[in-house]
């Protein structure tokens, strides 16, 4: 039988003891149900789909953290060992 809901979506525990060919509340639960079914997987697999893409931004800001490049372009180099003050005069 159709599984009973209280709020339109708390799941009660119980189910309509009514024979589906002669309950008239209850008209096509069973496709209703494949389709939340269906809904909640998609749900799913685009959470899995954001959580891979996540990773794979975490992955490669990890493999560009410690490169030469980086260190390069980053770096402050004080040419002038008299000057203390490395900012601009602008």
């Amino acid at each position: 039988g159709c599984p009973l809901v209280r709020d339109v979506f708390e799941l009660t525990g119980d189910f309509c003891r009514v024979p589906k060919r002669r309950c008239h509340r209850h008209y096509c639960w069973e496709k209703l149900r494949r389709a939340e079914v269906d809904l909640e997987r998609v749900r799913v697999w685009y959470k899995l789909d954001e959580l891979f893409e996540q990773e794979r931004n975490v992955r490669a800001a990890m493999t560009n953290r410690a490169g030469l490049l980086a260190l390069m372009l980053h770096q402050t180099i004080q040419h002038d060992p008299l000057t203390t003050d490395l900012r601009s005069d602008r």
